[in-house]
């Protein structure tokens, strides 16, 4: 796996990609977090990344998510413990 050095606060576990290649995923906001601590301005994740050139590595490379922090914990659960599906996007 790539690990990107700096933002090793912003991993949150591992993804399988399409080539079934396991990455790294990051938490994007909390890694933006620390681009703004060690620097960096405002929305520079995007540019950052692009600089490292993360795209070319395709399959290997890491994954970003933002996370949705208003989802409530039980909203996937059905009154009767079952879980349930839902679109979320």
């Amino acid at each position: 796996m790539i690990a990107i050095e700096g933002l090793d606060e912003a991993i949150i576990g591992t993804g399988i990609r399409s080539s079934d290649s396991e990455v790294l995923v990051y938490d994007a906001d909390a890694a933006q977090e620390v681009l703004l601590y060690l620097g960096y301005g405002e929305n520079a994740l995007p540019y950052f990344l692009e600089s490292l050139n993360v795209d070319g590595l395709g399959d290997k490379a890491p994954i970003f998510i933002y996370l949705d922090n208003n989802l409530a914990k039980n909203d996937s659960f059905n009154h009767d413990g079952r879980p349930k599906l839902r679109i979320v996007h």
